[in-house]
Parts: C-alpha cells; sequence; structure tokens
C-alpha cells in the first residue's frame, strides 16, 4: 500500500467535512452550491487518491522488455499485489527474479507466487553495462613539446653533436667499389705456370 496516497485521501475528506460543517440554515443558497461544488471536487479528488493507493499504477521506469516477460511468464499486471510489487522495488530485482524463473521456468509452477516471494531477495544492482565509458577525447593525447633547455641537456649528455651525420647510401658502395678495385690491383690473380 502506499500510505502517501492514503493520506492524501483523508486530508481530501477533512478538506470537505470542514467545508460542509460551514453551511447553517442562515447561509444564502449561492453560498452552499458553492460550497457543494467544492465538497464534490474534494471527494472526487479522495477517491482518486484513494483508487491510486489500492490500485497503484505500473512504474514508468520498467522497460517494455520487462513488461512482455512478466506476461510471458504469466504473472498478471492487473494483480494488486504484482503491481504493488513492481512499484516498491527496484528494475534490478525484478529482472533478478526474471532471470531466475527463465532458468527454472519448467521446474515452478506457481511463477507468480515465486515472483513476490523472491523480489525481496533479490540485491540491488546497477543496470546497464559495467564498462567505463569512454570518449573521443579520452583517446587524443597530446605531448607538450620538450623545452629548448632540455634538448641541449640531453645533446650534451648523450654527445648528440659529435655523431657525424650519415652519409648517403651511394658514397658507402662507391667506396666498396674502390675498396674492391685497389685488392684487385694489389693482389694480381696468380697466373698458372706454362
Amino acid at each position: 500500500m502506499d500510505y502517501q496516497y492514503i493520506q492524501e485521501t483523508i486530508d481530501h475528506f477533512k478538506l470537505a467535512i470542514e467545508r460542509l460543517e460551514e453551511i447553517t440554515p442562515d447561509s444564502h443558497e449561492l453560498t452552499g452550491i458553492a460550497v457543494a461544488d467544492e465538497v464534490q471536487e474534494h471527494v472526487r479528488r479522495a477517491m482518486a487518491a484513494l483508487s491510486a493507493a489500492v490500485n497503484p499504477q505500473l512504474p514508468h521506469n520498467l522497460s517494455s522488455n520487462i513488461l512482455k516477460q512478466l506476461q510471458e511468464y504469466n504473472i498478471p499486471l492487473d494483480d494488486l499485489e504484482v503491481r504493488v510489487a513492481l512499484a516498491n522495488y527496484h528494475p534490478s530485482q525484478i529482472v533478478g527474479v526474471l532471470n531466475e524463473i527463465k532458468n527454472r521456468y519448467a521446474e515452478i509452477r506457481r511463477r507468480r507466487e515465486y515472483f513476490l516471494i523472491r523480489l525481496p531477495e533479490q540485491p540491488i544492482e546497477e543496470l546497464g553495462s559495467r564498462l567505463p565509458l569512454c570518449q573521443a577525447s579520452d583517446f587524443e593525447w597530446f605531448e607538450k613539446p620538450t623545452s629548448p633547455e632540455t634538448l641541449a641537456a640531453l645533446k650534451q649528455k648523450y654527445k648528440i653533436d659529435r655523431l657525424k651525420s650519415r652519409k648517403p647510401t651511394a658514397d658507402i658502395f662507391s667506396q666498396i667499389d674502390a675498396a674492391q678495385q685497389a685488392w684487385a690491383e694489389a693482389h694480381p690473380p696468380e697466373q698458372p705456370p706454362p
């Protein structure tokens, strides 16, 4: 039961009774009609609040998938106890019980009663993905440029200035050819004796 709606019903009935007590035999006819209209409005609001307390609406945070599963498992949505349970418990608890019913469908005969008994025993969990939410900005990496002082210190430490610049590969191959030619000239091939 939702006691908030019951308290609202009681408040509306109290207002209606107070307005009725204001009517006296000496009061003017128009005043009596206005009071009667006001009392009728308070009674109408009290009945609506009482109806909401006795027959609560389905919560808006339940997805259509959950409602469809409840109907598939023959758990009546128009049942008062089921509506009160759906209104009072977290959707993760409802999903937990529905998963239990799905896994043991053949074994459970009275699914409505099983649903109502197991619902309070379910832990409240966070619904949705448990993975962290990554955005494109998380993958942007901006490296700060190295300061000139740090670059100068690194060049001095590793003696980068002393290293010669690399020679092009064409120079290396021409040096290899020149070395082979000099070797051939220094060591002529032996001629066989006649």
